[in-house]
């Protein structure tokens, strides 16, 4: 209905939507990152000055991750700093690495700075650069989990159908199929209306949309 509503098409609803948020969150990389306020001018800042405090809060979120069991040699450090010119009520976040830094200097900063902002507002202006904070991220290392491919099918979906049905639906009742989704098979396609079941989600395919099953699936809903 949103979708439709939207006029954004496909509408996808992914294996398992009912518990997708907690695969992300038991499969994501460890994660941790500090922060703190600078709020200096950059003509009044030395690179020697942000290496250090960087290099410290790194070693802050490193030793947090290792406490977390993560072993050091797979933990990997990004470090941030928000950009803005004096008088802004906002800022810009750039992703910095300690050897830039060393090489490019603060100068290197609002380089980065100035093409960011014009690419977002078009603009810059003439007025000074202030550092407003500084972040520090540590990451563990990334989980390697492709995701599972269906077997493909033949484009009908009769396999997965449970029994038939009647919803209400444009307000009138119409005929509809249950289809059990742990049996859909890659290419299939599924006439509206239609309800596909598993343990954790109801799918409504509305009357006057198909799904198809993607190759790892995802059943995409366009306009018949």
């Amino acid at each position: 209905a949103v979708a439709r509503l939207m006029g954004s098409w496909p509408a996808i609803s992914p294996v398992s939507p009912g518990v997708l948020c907690a695969l992300g969150d038991a499969t994501t990389r460890m994660r941790t990152e500090t922060a703190r306020s600078f709020s200096r001018l950059a003509s009044q800042t030395e690179a020697v000055d942000l290496i250090a405090i960087l290099d410290e809060m790194a070693a802050q979120t490193r030793a947090e991750l290792v406490a977390d069991g993560v072993p050091e040699d797979e933990i990997t450090s990004a470090f941030e700093v928000d950009v803005r010119y004096a008088g802004q009520a906002f800022e810009v976040p750039l992703t910095i690495t300690a050897d830039v830094l060393t090489s490019d200097g603060i100068a290197g900063i609002l380089a980065r700075f100035d093409a960011e902002h014009k690419r977002l507002f078009t603009f810059n202006m003439d007025t000074p650069h202030e550092i407003v904070n500084l972040r520090a991220v540590a990451m563990g290392r990334a989980l390697d989990l492709p995701a599972a491919e269906l077997e493909k099918g033949d484009g009908n979906p009769i396999a997965a159908k449970m029994r038939d049905h009647v919803l209400w639906m444009d307000g009138r009742e119409q005929p509809a199929v249950i289809y059990d989704r742990a049996k859909l098979r890659a290419g299939d396609v599924i006439p509206g209306p239609a309800i596909v079941c598993e343990m954790d989600s109801t799918t409504l395919i509305e009357s006057g949309c198909t799904g198809t099953v993607d190759a790892v699936g995802n059943i995409l809903i366009h306009l018949a």
